[in-house]
């Protein structure tokens, strides 16, 4: 029997409309209350201490939504595991964040509970179902090479993990146990005796048996995967005021209320009602802020001499060297402590516009450090690097420090060391700070400081780009949609369907999609404007049904009218761009060869393209939809991601600007999030084509 093709636009995206304001009252976002969230996590935090006590193991929060469901006095380590080095397609092993930390827990103590949570009614996050395992498979063979068969195969849990994306994880494994030896340089000895014996995930929600005794692992480690939140079935926190993943993007709902302070004041803060919460945790957090914490400076390892730390009275007793990163210089009443100490002040504002400060401010380290007076050992001496934070500015000095100054075994010398700089060598010093402590992993746009003076010689816009957009936008939405246009080439993508609600299944779509100009009246000596979307795929559902849906969309390049300079300038002074893409519904009645602008309705419209970097240091440009789109009662967002090869253009010497070591591969993403009462998914499909 034939099987009769079903469109996704069926399933996704109808075309009728209501107002904001209707759409909004319709959703029911008092369930979704501070109350009932903490609540919800002090239910939750009952759930994770009973699979701690049931394997009588120490718990580790994987930051930053564990520490939430963790008391303070209970919590083990933290962890920095990222859902998005699991999510399809981007399965990843993050050099960044290589966590060994969480080794030595497990060999301590004989394993671990690593806990998490997740929203949307997943049963649990990707950080759990394939990230952590990921990193587990890959620590055990790298520790334990000599070992094969069940101490080198990669688990996941079969009811998150299907065979097909279970293959295709299994066949990057030793792409990243390569990388991890290659980049991090780890000691794979001393790691070892921490732990002993491999590791292995196990998996633990709110629906599993936990055991009676603890349970007997002769042959491995148990990294205990726990779930926090129970799965709600239908809309987010339906259930009589329960919200599952409670604590999840607490910035958007805690107004300043961190961990620490909830465990600390969790009786008070359960006992207020709603209307007086926020007074509450306003005064809770300004006397938190009142007190503070003094710094505490970290010894870099494998270096002997250099540390960082925040700059909240810190004492700078037996330090010689002292450089401070922030808008004002350090201050002190202690006229002694200060005597013979040399001190760098790099003045940079907080947040992100340091970051990028600190780009010009580094040219400052190089004169300094000349100008210190010679000692016989032509060492720098304890040199301590602060900042506001001690995870930021500071972490990006003295990376700058371990890479100009410091050997191979941690000597940090007056001289500059005789050597060239590339990403691997950047990271492989990043790995000494991110395993001394995994806090300190600074934010993107540091490091891209950092590697834009280290390497001033790359191209410029898209390996180390700016951590603003440039001055002048020139237009990066027409590069954009003129790297859609593919009729002989198709893209290749895949999609994660991710719903709430049982009328609308849960899956992933695989298959090609092409952009074909749209109008007959097109010519190839006039720029593209309008590209006709067409892509047909297999849908397999989370139930095992599948599918062949096909659907079509019109992409069109919104050009500015023609302006004076004056009018580009102040638009260019304002950040516009010249031009933004708009995405229309495609009405199946129209004749493509007579359509000249009669579409179907509005879908999304691109915003603002801004630069951010890949974790391999690929130059991105990202955007979000300007408004958020309405259909019938449903509210939709809109997110895109392009990669380096869809913008990358010629200088004119035959060379392409990009990627500093291979051309970039072209890919793109988009992710819809869809909430209302008769939508509640998440869609996320990544294009590539190479």
């Amino acid at each position: 029997m034939e099987k009769n093709p079903l469109k996704e636009s069926d399933l996704l995206f109808p075309t009728s409309t209501l107002s904001l304001s209707t759409t909004l009252s319709s959703l029911k976002r008092s369930a979704l209350s501070i109350t009932n969230r903490l609540s919800s996590i002090t239910s939750d935090s009952q759930f994770v201490q009973r699979v701690s006590d049931a394997y009588n193991l120490p718990l580790i929060a994987n930051e930053r939504c564990g520490s939430w469901y963790i008391p303070p006095s209970l919590k083990a380590e933290s962890a920095y595991f990222k859902s998005t080095d699991g999510h399809m397609g981007e399965w990843g092993f993050s050099l960044r964040r290589v966590n060994l930390q969480v080794l030595k827990v497990v060999g301590e103590r004989g394993g671990a509970v690593i806990v998490d949570s997740t929203r949307r009614g997943k049963s649990m996050p990707d950080a759990l179902s394939k990230t952590i395992p990921i990193w587990c498979c890959v620590m055990n063979r790298a520790l334990f090479p000599e070992l094969l068969g069940e101490a080198h195969e990669l688990y996941t849990p079969p009811q998150a993990v299907s065979q097909s994306e279970h293959a295709q994880i299994e066949g990057r494994i030793a792409g990243f146990v390569d990388r991890f030896l290659e980049v991090c340089r780890p000691d794979v000895e001393g790691l070892r005796g921490w732990v002993g014996k491999p590791l292995r995930p196990i998996w633990v929600t709110q629906m599993s048996s936990l055991p009676t005794e603890k349970p007997v692992f002769a042959d491995f480690h148990p990294v205990v995967l726990c779930t926090a939140s129970r799965r709600v079935r239908g809309a987010e926190g339906s259930e009589g005021g329960y919200v599952q993943g409670a604590a999840d993007d607490h910035e958007a709902w805690a107004r300043g209320l961190t961990p620490s302070i909830f465990w600390g004041n969790k009786e008070r803060l359960l006992g207020t009602n709603e209307e007086e919460l926020p007074d509450v945790i306003a005064e809770l957090v300004g006397e938190e802020g009142e007190k503070g914490a003094d710094a505490v400076p970290i010894l870099i390892q494998p270096t002997k001499s250099l540390y960082v730390s925040t700059m909240r009275n810190v004492d700078l007793d037996g330090f010689d060297v002292v450089i401070s990163c922030g808008p004002e210089p350090l201050t002190t009443s202690d006229a002694e402590a200060v005597k013979g100490k040399k001190y760098l002040h790099l003045r940079c504002q907080n947040g992100k516009l340091g970051s990028r400060d600190l780009r010009a401010q580094l040219a400052y380290l190089d004169p300094f450090v000349s100008s210190l007076p010679s000692t016989q050992a032509q060492h720098l001496g304890k040199v301590l690097v602060c900042c506001p934070t001690g995870k930021d500015l500071s972490v990006g000095v003295a990376l700058a420090i371990l890479c100009q100054y410091t050997d191979d075994e941690g000597v940090v010398w007056k001289e500059k060391r005789d050597r060239k700089f590339n990403k691997t060598f950047i990271k492989q010093r990043l790995a000494w700070l991110t395993t001394t402590d995994p806090s300190l992993n600074p934010p993107r746009g540091t490091l891209q400081s950092v590697n834009a003076v280290l390497m001033p010689n790359t191209s410029a816009s898209c390996t180390t780009p700016l951590p603003s957009p440039p001055s002048n936008p020139t237009n990066q939405a027409a590069k954009l949609f003129s790297s859609l246009e593919n009729a002989s080439k198709p893209w290749t993508f895949t999609r994660t369907l991710t719903s709430e609600l049982p009328t609308h299944p849960s899956g992933t779509v695989t298959g090609t999609a092409t952009f074909t100009p749209f109008s007959s009246t097109s010519s190839p000596d006039t720029p593209l404007t309008t590209l006709l979307y067409s892509e047909e795929g297999d849908f397999v559902t989370s139930t095992g049904l599948r599918f062949t849906v096909r659907r079509k969309y019109i992409y069109q390049l919104k050009q500015k009218s023609a302006d004076s300079d004056n009018n580009k300038n102040e638009r260019e002074r304002k950040g516009e761009e010249e031009s933004h893409i708009a995405v229309y519904f495609h009405d199946d009645n129209q004749d493509s060869d007579k359509a000249k602008g009669n579409f179907g309705g509005l879908f999304v419209e691109m915003g603002k393209l801004e630069f951010s970097a890949s974790e391999d240091d690929e130059c991105v440009l990202e955007a979000k939809n300007r408004e958020r789109h309405l259909c019938a009662e449903d509210l939709y967002s809109a997110s895109w991601r392009f990669g380096g090869g869809m913008f990358a253009q010629g200088n004119g010497d035959g060379k392409e600007e990009g990627n500093r070591e291979a051309k970039e591969d072209k890919w793109w993403e988009v992710r819809y999030d869809v909430k209302g009462p008769k939508k509640d998914y998440v869609s996320e499909t990544r294009y590539t084509r190479v």
